[in-house]
């Protein structure tokens, strides 16, 4: 069974093909081969029929029914709970790997894993099962940093839609655009504040919902 568009398609391209045939039919330099020009004119104009009648009286399935389009990266991360984003975080220092915890599932994000470094996570992400929406990372850890961990994860295809957000102390802007260029999608400065670690993760989760900033004096957001 075609659609509509598949079986436009093919019919253009017979026809395309038919009316080529029809004006060199008779070149010279295809006299060789004439003969069976001719025997493929005659299967083309044979096929084009059948496909006018198949057109007509053959079930045609709608165009509602074909597979749905593919959201982009951006689409999916908007359309999803909080409860149904999965989490790794990535930091060698449990006191603020335990913290980005807290915070997260504050705002309903329930599904959090924790590695203790760049190397256990980078298992993590290889073992997951699903795979993880988002992964929080530090920057600098012994053996495999927070670069490192990123590539790994974006070397596996599954991971390509992952969003990965460095946890980190530099502020060095050349440093920063340096990650963003190799794939990052954003960073957040040390020391953790509440409100802004969860406004820079809304960026990306939209449904994540961001609680209101307190009575303390304001830290500014440089992202």
């Amino acid at each position: 069974m075609f659609t509509k568009s598949e079986i436009m398609v093919v019919a253009k391209t017979l026809s395309q093909r038919r009316d080529w045939l029809q004006k060199n039919i008779s070149n010279p330099e295809f006299a060789a081969n004439k003969q069976q020009n001719e025997q493929t004119l005659d299967l083309i104009e044979s096929s084009l029929a059948k496909l006018t009648l198949l057109n007509k009286s053959l079930q045609v399935i709608p165009e509602t029914s074909q597979k749905p389009i593919k959201l982009s990266t951006t689409e999916k991360r908007a359309q999803m709970e909080p409860r149904r984003i999965n989490v790794l975080i990535v930091d060698d220092d449990e006191l603020i790997a335990s913290l980005m915890k807290a915070l997260l599932q504050s705002v309903g994000v329930t599904q959090v894993d924790i590695a203790a470094d760049g190397l256990q996570g980078i298992s993590m992400l290889y073992d997951a099962n699903p795979v993880y929406d988002l992964v929080l990372c530090d920057w600098n850890m012994p053996i495999k940093n927070g670069l490192d961990v990123h590539n790994a994860m974006r070397a596996a295809e599954r991971y390509m839609d992952t969003c990965f957000i460095l946890v980190t102390a530099v502020t060095e802007a050349k440093q920063i655009r340096s990650a963003i260029e190799e794939g990052v999608d954003d960073y957040i400065v040390k020391p953790i504040e509440e409100h802004t670690t969860i406004k820079k993760i809304a960026r990306h989760f939209p449904k994540i919902p961001i609680p209101a900033e307190t009575n303390e004096e304001p830290k500014s957001d440089n992202a």
